[in-house]
């Protein structure tokens, strides 16, 4: 009888203490609203600074102004040309999407061809603008450019966090 009455205590003490963890979830729970969890920061986060997507370059140190201007040069007709791809991309997914469903006329296959060949343009411009970078710089600014990380708010690292911005919502990868 002491037996049985040790067992079900125990149980509904381990129940008790259960039950009590499960409350205290916290902010991360599924029930607080994704506002609440920014409202509820911790005061000593810091604030990482924002940064342009234009300046994303300009912390290489020692950079002169002919440099500057020069990599902002690049910057702009980079941003041109991305631009240009981004249009021509939404226009190609809208196509084949009406292809799919069957209210377009014409080959679902030679679209995902030109929207192949206008990808495979767009990382080749990508790379000679990167190139086109690294030639306006002294070896020692390489180094450094080389080693930084596109850092871009709102990157890959934050796929699939809530509240965080990626660069490439709503569109889709291709």
């Amino acid at each position: 009888m002491k037996t049985q009455l040790l067992v079900i205590s125990l149980f509904a003490f381990t129940m008790l203490f259960s039950a009590e963890a499960m409350a205290q979830r916290g902010r991360r729970s599924v029930d607080v609203r994704p506002q609440q969890r920014f409202v509820e920061r911790p005061v000593e986060r810091p604030q990482r600074p924002q940064m342009a997507m234009q300046e994303y370059c300009l912390l290489i140190p020692d950079l002169t102004q002919e440099q500057e201007a020069k990599i902002r040069e690049l910057r702009l007709k980079q941003t041109e040309q991305s631009t240009r791809h981004r249009n021509k991309m939404d226009e190609l997914r809208a196509r084949k999407r009406s292809l799919i469903t069957g209210t377009g006329e014409g080959d679902v296959n030679q679209v995902i061809d030109e929207m192949t060949a206008l990808r495979n343009a767009q990382l080749k411009e990508n790379v000679a603008h990167r190139q086109a970078i690294r030639e306006t710089l002294t070896e020692e600014q390489r180094i450094v450019f080389d080693s930084q990380t596109m850092r871009r708010p709102g990157g890959r690292a934050t796929m699939g966090r809530p509240g965080a911005r990626s660069s490439h919502m709503g569109r889709g990868r291709w």
